[in-house]
């Protein structure tokens, strides 16, 4: 009735898929944990347009320091050099959310070429369920907020959650 020697052959090379998976996965893990060090480390800077501001933010775009010129307030006026800090803000912070897409998106890509349980065993859990989501859930507050309004508290809260700064 039942081929126990095929039968056997079978399992034998679906546990050794199955090792061979988590060990991929072990391996991959290891690899995430050093990419979201190395993002957590990140630090990159934007300098304004005119080369009077010099902003450094961390992976999320949190401003870590400002550094201005040292001529920066004979050349300029309080307005522009407030737009000036703003520019190099944006540029810090879109090169910072490119490098750490760039660091974490060979982790997420590996991930996905590799064959996962289901696709041996049918209705088996997803080893890719194990793994963090790729950025953090960010709140977005409004883009040109009414100074007046900046008192209610929603500039003092963090942006993102498990202190991701």
């Amino acid at each position: 009735m039942f081929d126990r020697e095929g039968l056997r052959v079978r399992e034998q090379e679906l546990q050794g898929q199955i090792d061979s998976m988590l060990t991929t996965l072990d391996r991959q893990t290891q690899d995430l944990h050093a990419a979201q060090h190395q993002v957590a480390q990140l630090r990159v800077s934007g300098t304004s347009a005119d080369g009077l501001v010099q902003v450094v933010v961390n992976s999320v775009g949190g401003v870590v320091e400002v550094h201005l010129a040292p001529d920066a307030f004979r050349r300029s006026t309080p307005e522009s050099l407030g737009r000036a800090m703003t520019d190099a803000a944006r540029r810090a912070g879109e090169a910072a959310h490119a490098e750490s897409m760039r660091i974490m998106g060979s982790i997420v890509s590996a991930t996905e070429t590799v064959p996962d349980l289901p696709d041996l065993v049918p209705g088996a859990p997803s080893l890719r369920d194990f793994l963090p989501p790729l950025e953090p859930d960010v709140r977005v507050l409004p883009a040109d907020p009414d100074p007046d309004d900046r008192d209610d508290g929603q500039w003092n809260r963090p942006l993102l959650r498990d202190g991701w700064q």
